[in-house]
């Protein structure tokens, strides 16, 4: 019967362990997805990505060079 014993203790510790590890990781996508969403919210578009980026700049640089270079005063 000990043997029992240890068999029926040692799966209960298995299955606390893995309810341990399947809490920890709910509770981590949960925490993840809530600070996603409160950047999200509070970002609004303060944070553009690369590609916006590279887009403004190239609008950027030929309204500088159709626009504004023209204007310049040349040597």
């Amino acid at each position: 019967m000990p043997f029992d014993d240890y068999q029926r203790e040692s799966s209960r510790r298995i299955d606390h362990q893995r309810d341990m590890v399947r809490r920890s990781t709910d509770e981590s996508s949960r925490r993840r997805n809530r600070d996603d969403w409160r950047a999200r919210r509070d970002g609004g578009g303060d944070e553009l990505s690369l590609g916006t980026q590279i887009i403004l700049a190239v609008v950027a640089l030929a309204v500088f060079f159709l626009v504004v270079y023209p204007e310049l005063p040349h040597h």
